[in-house]
């Protein structure tokens, strides 16, 4: 891609220098994190394996149920039977997290499923031919945004600004990502959606920028942009830290680790202080670090994840640049340590929901670190990946099982939300990622 340095916004406002303060800040954090691993906090028997397998199949045989696909396809499914099977599947549930000892009830509840619900009815309103792909990618932000909800003491709902923020990534990923526009199409998208950012902007043509527009001018309506300079200035910054990775990932880059570290971190922490202030419009400066922080862990995360994906498409994250089996080795422990240490400092003087919450994201981040680890036996050293597999609460053989099982139960990949019932997807949406302890 071409240099796409003219595309950024110089409009970000003071929230741009808090931001820098931020990165600068959690770079210093990731370079002191410890090179040596935690000690396992949990090592699971066979005995517990088999007991979470035996509660996971149950409830995966729950939701591959023929009468249930049949209803998750027609419709046909009445509020009624769907508040029946949800009832039915939480005693396994709360079985499960005991097991594997993940305080997923002490923060995620009732409200969770009823927003993830009424989103999914909203999105197949807004656009009919949205794909069930494009609307769990949008589900996983509103998921964020519906924890942070929690967290600052607003009501756990899908609200408009929840929606239409949501909803920018998929379209905005999915033309970036699309081989078949050309790059002049996409810079021209680019800008256009800076310009609407902005305040001003050109009218949009195709009806992929139509339905991005409406989303800006649906947070407009929500935020008026007198009153709320740093929402602006958060989606600016997320935006800038979009085209910046673009930059990064554009051929003939040559970024350093440190420059490939600070834009990981500016994007993953944008993008969820975007979502704390478009949940309360303002924030105060430690909500301020703790959804910046929030964001840096779930992006290297997010790259540690993608580990296999990223090197196949030569992007530079700092785990595809690691040389060998142990430099990845190492990045995979200091990205675990980081997670504590930036836990650590959340806590500190924080509310009681804060505190639920980051026991509930240190618990399902280290089950996501170690599955990242466990699944790609041969990116890591035989002792790392080991260790891996021991602290997890099932067999991974029996987790890739269980996913193909779960596959074969879910409509395809391309069913429009528009077949569906939402009230069956956000179910299934929800014991999905439980299922994947991500």
């Amino acid at each position: 891609m071409s240099d796409i340095t003219p595309y950024l916004s110089d409009r970000v406002g003071p929230l741009g220098g808090r931001i820098e303060e931020l990165v600068r800040r959690h770079a210093a954090l990731w370079r002191e994190a410890a090179s040596e691993a935690r000690p396992a906090v949990r090592r699971y028997t066979r005995a517990d394996k088999r007991a979470a397998e035996r509660e996971l199949s149950n409830l995966a045989g729950a939701l591959s149920d023929e009468e249930v696909r049949t209803a998750c396809l027609d419709g046909s499914l009445d509020a009624a039977r769907l508040e029946a099977l949800a009832a039915g599947l939480k005693p396994g549930l709360r079985r499960l997290l005991g097991i594997v000892g993940l305080p997923l009830d002490a923060v995620y509840d009732a409200r969770f499923v009823d927003a993830t619900r009424r989103f999914l009815g909203a999105a197949r309103d807004f656009d009919p031919s949205l794909g069930l792909d494009a609307a769990y990618q949008a589900l996983r932000n509103v998921w964020i945004m519906n924890s942070l909800q929690s967290d600052l003491g607003r009501p756990v709902v899908a609200d408009d600004a929840v929606f239409a923020y949501s909803m920018v990534y998929p379209y905005l990923d999915n033309a970036l990502d699309d081989a078949r526009a050309g790059e002049t199409g996409k810079l021209d998208l680019l800008a256009k959606l800076r310009g609407w950012l902005e305040g001003d902007g050109p009218a949009a043509e195709a009806p992929a920028e139509a339905r991005l527009l409406s989303l800006v001018r649906l947070i407009e309506r929500c935020f008026p942009r007198p009153e709320h300079p740093d929402v602006y200035g958060s989606l600016l910054a997320i935006y800038n830290a979009q085209v910046r990775s673009l930059l990064q990932q554009s051929p003939g880059a040559a970024a350093s680790a440190e420059e490939v570290l600070a834009i990981s971190l500016e994007k993953g922490g944008a993008s969820v202080l975007a979502d704390g202030y478009l949940v309360a419009g303002k924030l105060a400066p430690a909500d301020e670090e703790f959804c910046f922080g929030f964001g840096t862990f779930l992006q290297l995360a997010d790259d540690l994840q993608d580990l296999g994906e990223d090197a196949r498409l030569r992007h530079r994250t700092l785990f595809t640049m690691a040389k060998g089996r142990s430099g990845r080795e190492a990045a995979a422990v200091r990205l675990e340590n980081y997670l504590a240490a930036v836990v650590g400092r959340a806590r500190r003087g924080a509310t009681p929901t804060r505190s639920a919450l980051c026991e509930a994201i240190e618990g399902g981040m280290s089950l996501m670190f170690r599955a990242s680890v466990g699944r790609r036996p041969e990116a890591f050293r035989g002792r790392f990946v080991r260790r891996a597999k021991r602290g997890f609460p099932v067999r991974f053989s029996y987790l890739d099982k269980l996913g193909r099982r779960l596959e074969s139960g879910m409509p395809a990949a391309g069913a429009r939300l528009a077949d569906l019932d939402p009230g069956l997807v956000a179910l299934r949406a929800l014991s999905s990622r439980a299922f994947a302890l991500e």
